[in-house]
Parts: C-alpha cells; sequence; structure tokens
C-alpha cells in the first residue's frame, strides 16, 4: 500500500512536466500560426509584377498567390527580381504586368498608376508616341506625327486612393515645329479612374489654350470618357472620346478592341467618328495601334 502511495507521489510532479511542456511547445506554433503572411513582389524579365505571399520555390520554381489570379507557378529563369513588398507596390495595385498598357486607351490617358521602370511605345497611323515612368506614378511622355508636326510632351502624375479609385492631374504642351516654332499650345487636365487594371472607367476635364506668338486663345472645358473592358485572356473592349463642350458640342467617338498575348506586346483596332449637331459623321480610316514595351 505504501509502495501504491510512493509511486502516485511520483507519477503526479511527472504528468504535470510532462503536459506543461506539451502546452509550452504548442505556444510557439499557435502564435506562429497566426501571424499574417508576408507579402512579396516578383518580378519577371519581361516587366510582369505580381504580388502575394510566396506560396512554395526551389530551384525550378516560385508559387506565389496573387489576389485578382489565384495561384501562378513562375520558373525560375524567368524572374529577375524577388523582394518583400513595400506600401509603394501596394499602392500600385496588383499585377501591373499585363495592365501596363491599360493606363492608355485610344489617344487619352487615365489614372492607373506605373512603377519607376514602365516604359512603352505606341506606333499608331498617324505616327509615334512613347512614355517613359521616371518614378513610381511619375510619367513623362512624347508624341507626334510621321512628318513631325506637332511635337507634344506630356506629363503625367497619379495619386492612389484605394484599389479601385484613382486620381490624376496631367499636362500637355506642344508646338507645330518646323511649320511655325512660335505656335505652342497646353492642355493641363485631371482625370479619375474607377477599377484596375483590367476593367476600368475614367473621366477627364480640362482647358487647352494656344498662342502663335502674339494672340492668345483658350478653349472651352474639354471632356473625355474612356475604358476598357476584358472580354478574355487576350481580348478588351476599349472605348475613347473627346468632347469639346463648347456653345457647339462637337465629340470623337473611338470604340474598338485589344489584342495582347503576352506581357510585352499589344495590338488595337478600333472605329472613328465625330458627332455633331446630332449627326455621326465615320471616319473612312480605322484607328490601328501597336504597343510595345521599351
Amino acid at each position: 500500500m505504501k509502495a501504491m502511495l510512493h509511486l502516485r507521489h511520483l507519477v503526479a510532479p511527472l504528468l504535470v512536466v510532462v503536459f506543461s511542456g506539451m502546452i509550452l511547445a504548442q505556444e510557439p506554433l499557435e502564435t506562429e500560426q497566426s501571424q499574417p503572411a508576408k507579402i512579396f513582389v516578383v518580378i519577371k524579365n519581361d516587366g510582369a509584377r505580381f504580388i502575394g505571399p510566396i506560396v512554395s520555390q526551389d530551384e525550378r520554381e516560385v508559387i506565389i498567390d496573387t489576389e485578382t489570379i489565384g495561384r501562378v507557378a513562375i520558373p525560375r529563369h524567368e524572374i529577375r527580381e524577388i523582394r518583400e513588398a513595400n506600401s509603394g507596390d501596394l499602392s500600385l495595385g496588383p499585377e501591373t504586368g499585363n495592365g501596363l498598357f491599360s493606363s492608355r486607351h485610344f489617344v487619352s490617358t487615365n489614372a492607373l498608376p506605373l512603377k519607376k521602370g514602365d516604359h512603352f511605345a505606341a506606333i499608331n497611323l498617324y505616327g509615334p508616341e512613347a512614355y517613359f515612368t521616371l518614378a513610381d506614378h511619375f510619367t513623362l511622355g512624347g508624341i507626334t506625327t510621321w512628318i513631325g508636326v506637332p511635337i507634344v510632351a506630356s506629363l503625367k502624375y497619379t495619386f492612389h486612393v484605394n484599389q479601385n479609385l484613382h486620381l490624376g492631374l496631367g499636362l500637355y504642351g506642344g508646338t507645330l515645329s518646323w511649320v511655325s516654332f512660335k505656335s505652342v499650345g497646353g492642355l493641363a487636365y485631371g482625370t479619375v479612374t474607377v477599377g484596375n487594371y483590367r476593367n476600368n472607367i475614367s473621366l477627364s476635364a480640362g482647358y487647352a489654350g494656344v498662342t502663335n506668338g502674339e494672340d492668345f486663345s483658350g478653349s472651352e472645358p474639354l471632356l473625355s470618357v474612356g475604358g476598357m473592358v476584358r472580354l478574355g485572356k487576350t481580348v478588351s473592349l476599349v472605348g475613347d472620346s473627346f468632347i469639346y463642350a463648347g456653345e457647339n458640342p462637337v465629340a470623337l467617338v473611338m470604340p474598338g478592341l485589344r489584342f495582347s498575348r503576352n506581357e510585352r506586346r499589344a495590338f488595337q483596332f478600333g472605329l472613328a467618328g465625330i458627332v455633331f449637331e446630332g449627326n455621326a459623321i465615320p471616319f473612312p480610316i480605322p484607328v490601328v495601334g501597336w504597343f510595345i514595351r521599351i
């Protein structure tokens, strides 16, 4: 009987020690599991960016769980950079790689933000244009025709409000170049964009002014409504317009399609027409352009 009591006195403290050890061993695990997953940015060689927690990685590929398109497996040899995301990365929104060209419609722009190094050119039937994102949210561009008249420079800065609301301020300034260097003009505008790089709509408003070196003429308010809707993996519906809101309003309307099979190229085709005094006058030449990442 005394032996049983002695054994009981030994077992009870032993059980307390064992259970205490199990509880203490579980606490770090529970704490670890409660920690939020780190968010990373994976940048491919072609400039495509993917943001989200990394699910797994090995010597062959990295699997990242993105917010918009789910898990993506990226081969190691296609990756240029992997780093932890900062507030600037998150303000740019998810996956800007495939949406690089989404910052442009046919002619007008919008407030979707771009990241430093997101440079691209557009080759149109009327002439070339190029845009260089010199810093996050800040883009410098140039537009001209094949005969060099006019030559226009553009500046744009965008503001991220939230995931689906963006604001932008911009300025166009140009000259008739070799025809008349004294003839210059400018357009200051503001833009509100609702949506993301796949589906969005923008409203822009601004004022323009021109001078020939002697006389100055200002415009009535100029408005623009543009946007895009992703129809499939490679096709988007794109719309653009310019509205002269004077005593006799005139609107230029351009609907069309944009095709993109990869992150570095896109092609768009559209029709254009002028609406004046209730009459629609179609352009005989389509609006055609090629986007190229540079």
